[in-house]
C-alpha cells in the first residue's frame, strides 16, 4: 500500500469522546424526528379529511335527494357576525353599493338618441354585461357594469376604455329588490 507508512497515531482518546458527544445529539435530532414526523403526517391527513368532509357536504347539497332529508350547514360563528355587519351597514345606507361605469351623458336635443347609439355600439362589442340608459333630467345618461366591487369595475373600465374614452366609475346604492 502507498499511503501505509504516512499512518498518524492519535496520542489520546479525545477525538472519541467528541464523536461520542456528536452521537449523542445526533441521536436526540433523530428522536425528535421520529416524533414531529408522525405528528406532521396526521396533520396533514386531518387536514385532507376535513376537505373530504366538506366536498361531501358540497355535494349532498347539490344531489336532490328523492328521500327528502335535512341538510346541517356547519360554518364559523364569525361568519355569521360579518353577515349581520354588513347587513347592518346596507341598512343604514338604504341599499347595497354598486359601483358603474358612465359610458355617455348628454343633454343636446339628440341626446336620447346618442345614448341609444352609444349603447349599441357598446352592445355590438361587448355582449353580456347589464346596461342601462337612464333620464336624469335634463340628461340622458348610458351605465354599464353594475358590480359589487371596485377591482371587478376597474378591469371593465380598462377593457372598454379604448372605445369609449369618456367613460368612468360611479358609485351607487342600489335599493333593496321590493317583495
Amino acid at each position: 500500500m502507498k499511503y501505509a507508512n504516512n499512518v498518524e497515531i492519535i496520542p489520546s482518546l479525545e477525538f472519541f469522546v467528541n464523536f461520542d458527544a456528536d452521537f449523542r445529539t445526533m441521536s436526540k435530532i433523530y428522536v425528535i424526528l421520529l416524533i414531529i414526523i408522525p405528528i406532521a403526517v396526521s396533520a396533514g391527513a386531518q387536514d385532507v379529511d376535513q376537505h373530504e368532509q366538506e366536498s361531501k357536504l358540497y355535494q349532498q347539497l347539490f344531489n336532490q335527494d328523492t328521500d327528502g332529508g335535512n341538510i346541517h350547514i356547519i360554518q364559523e360563528k364569525k361568519l355569521d357576525e360579518v353577515m349581520l355587519l354588513f347587513m347592518e351597514e346596507a341598512r343604514k345606507l338604504g341599499g347595497i353599493p354598486c359601483y358603474w361605469i358612465r359610458i355617455y351623458s348628454g343633454s343636446s336635443h339628440s341626446a336620447r338618441d346618442e345614448a341609444y347609439e352609444t349603447k349599441a355600439r357598446f352592445l355590438m362589442k361587448y355582449e353580456g354585461i347589464r346596461n342601462d340608459v337612464i333620464y336624469d333630467d335634463p340628461n340622458f345618461k348610458v351605465y354599464i357594469g353594475g358590480y359589487r366591487s371596485k377591482s371587478e369595475t376597474l378591469k371593465l373600465l380598462n377593457k372598454i376604455k379604448s372605445d369609449f374614452h369618456t367613460a368612468f366609475i360611479v358609485y351607487d346604492i342600489i335599493g333593496f329588490p321590493e317583495n
